[in-house]
């Protein structure tokens, strides 16, 4: 839709411009980057391959970006329709299903299901590295966590035309990740893809600056613009086309590159690695001793002689308290105990360590409770706010791939009708959606007695009840009898034109006597209203009134006189009573 509201526009400024000159304003230009490969910022002279060794070693810092990998694919993906109808001409789309374009009056359309049948395919079918398309999707999320770069490269298969030798079509043939270590992006000093290199379809090898030909020396064909290439290639650089690899960025996203999270952090991963080899260390049976005794003492052979049997009782009997009994000449001595290192608790090692993976945590907004940490949680409310945090760094995350990847895929194998978008992690609470059906139901039943017609809306994708609402058409009115004389359709003859004949003393005349009978339609239409608890006036009505729908009480008596045993019982009381018979015997 964007693509074709920027036709639209491009065709309207054209045709408002034609007749004049036109001049552009200077767009500003970058004095650090030159024309050419552009290379990625490497601050604090970290490389890439280090940002993806750290992100593995450290153990809290693996266990953040897994756990958010996973709740951002935990549910898969889904095919959705961009819109209802569709207008042929405007290009207008509505998200109801309407019979005409209300902009222009146009015919509409549905989407395009033939434009899935390919799509479908290609996504659940597996590259030359047997990788699904979520394994996919996997390494590109830990491309974005870590280096904040990814790269989607799509193999393309193109079919030449061999008399023009021009691309008549092609196809997207797999789906590969690049590596953000060895691909770059080719830029000008502004910032903008390409500029500098220029390749054949055909015959990649043929690599041109924009100073030479145009065309291929060998085939004769278009040469394209380069906007991305490979380092990897065994000593030979592969050069891409527009199109043929998709970049995104998620943290820091700019006109080249992304800035690495773990680069911000790269202290604090050191220092947890730091943390674990010390922890290491110090429970091997190499480790450092925690401290020595020094006794002083004039008879040095003794004391050895004296705690070489006491290692020796503590082997056969570990409960052994040995006796010590220092003995100097000059009567000067003692024994010192010198300690060469901390314990945890004085080191603080848990606070520190906490203090560390919170700020790491917090920057991927991933809450205690996804670590299995539910020690800090606070109750359980608190832990739903930890959960609803996390929810949203997970849907952040999900824009990225529904708003900006995902429409260029599918740019590139001309899908317009369709959008491809992930499942929200979180499934909603049955209890929750039955409620707002309910909602959306009560909604529907008002809107149909004010008159207008509601329909359901089919939409697969999603489980919701939603309907469209259709104005009534205006009915014709009804004409208005002629004033005066003219007797209705089926009125009896001897009828005044105005209904019934007058009433004699307040009651009509009787049926029986010398008068014009009243058809029986008739005579219940004038009949008079039901009385409760008797008879009509001349005939009788539908009887006494039920219990249940007295409402005034009986004269002479507190409580009415027709409802003497009360009103029915309750679905409770009748539970109650159930209860109480059940414990009584049989008979009894």
């Amino acid at each position: 839709m964007a693509e074709e509201e920027k036709g639209r526009i491009s065709r309207f400024l054209s045709a408002l411009g034609g007749p004049f000159k036109r001049k552009e304003s200077p767009t500003p230009t970058m004095p650090l980057w030159t024309s050419g490969i552009q290379e990625p910022v490497m601050a604090q002279g970290i490389t890439i391959p280090a940002l993806y060794a750290v992100s593995n070693e450290s153990l809290i810092l693996r266990t953040v970006l897994a756990k958010l990998r996973q709740e951002m694919f935990r549910r898969g993906f889904y095919w959705e329709k961009k819109f209802a109808r569709k207008c042929t001409v405007c290009e207008e789309e509505y998200q109801s299903e309407v019979e005409n374009c209300k902009e222009c009056g146009g015919a509409v359309r549905v989407p395009d299901i033939d434009e899935l049948t390919y799509a479908k395919w290609l996504l659940k079918q597996e590259n030359s590295m047997e990788q699904s398309f979520i394994h996919i999707l996997n390494e590109i999320e830990a491309d974005l966590n870590v280096v904040d770069d990814a790269f989607m490269i799509l193999v393309k298969e193109y079919f030449i035309d061999p008399k023009t030798k021009e691309v008549a079509f092609f196809r997207v043939k797999e789906i590969i990740r690049g590596d953000p270590i060895f691909m770059r992006i080719v830029a000008d000093k502004r910032g903008v893809r390409g500029g500098r290199y220029k390749i054949c379809l055909v015959h990649r090898d043929e690599v041109k600056t924009h100073a030479e030909d145009e065309t291929c020396d060998v085939c004769g064909a278009e040469l394209h613009d380069v906007h991305y290439v490979n380092m990897a290639g065994s000593g030979k650089t592969q050069y891409f086309t527009e199109g043929e690899v998709l970049h995104v960025s998620k943290y820091t996203p700019s006109k080249l590159y992304g800035r690495s999270p773990v680069n911000t952090m790269w202290r604090q991963a050191m220092t947890l690695t730091a943390m674990d080899n010390y922890i290491y260390t110090a429970y091997q049976k190499r480790r450092m001793p925690k401290g020595i005794v020094s006794v002083t003492t004039d008879n040095l052979e003794s004391m050895k002689s004296f705690w070489k049997a006491v290692d020796e009782k503590m082997e056969r009997d570990p409960h052994y308290v040995p006796k010590v009994g220092i003995e100097s000449a000059t009567g000067r001595g003692g024994v010192n105990w010198v300690k060469f290192m901390d314990t945890l608790e004085e080191m603080q090692y848990i606070a520190v360590r906490d203090e560390v993976r919170n700020r790491i945590a917090a920057f991927y907004g991933v809450s205690s409770v996804f670590m299995i940490d539910s020690g800090k949680s606070g109750g359980l409310n608190n832990e739903g706010m930890q959960i609803l945090v996390t929810n949203r760094a997970v849907e952040f995350g999900q824009k990225v791939y529904t708003e900006v990847l995902f429409p260029r895929l599918l740019k590139q194998m001309d899908i317009s009708d369709w959008k491809l978008t992930l499942y929200p992690n979180e499934e909603e609470d049955e209890i929750t959606r039955l409620r707002r059906d309910e909602q959306e139901l009560n909604v529907a039943q008002r809107m149909a007695q004010l008159g207008f017609a509601p329909e359901l809306i089919e939409d697969t994708a999603n489980r919701d009840i939603r309907f469209t609402y259709k104005r009534p058409e205006p009915q014709p009115q009804q004409q208005a009898p002629p004033p005066g004389g003219g007797m209705p359709p089926g009125m009896p003859p001897g009828m005044p034109p105005g209904g019934m004949p007058p009433m004699m003393g307040g009651r009509p005349p009787m049926m029986g006597g010398a008068g014009p009978q009243m058809p029986p339609q008739m005579a219940q239409q004038n009949m008079p209203p039901p009385q409760p608890g008797g008879q009509g006036v001349g005939m009788r009505n539908r009887g006494p009134a039920a219990p249940q729908r007295r409402t005034t009480l009986g004269s002479g008596s507190p409580i009415s006189n027709v409802q003497q045993r009360g009103p029915p019982p309750s679905l409770q009381q009748r539970n109650s009573n159930a209860i109480r018979d059940a414990r009584n015997l049989r008979g009894a």
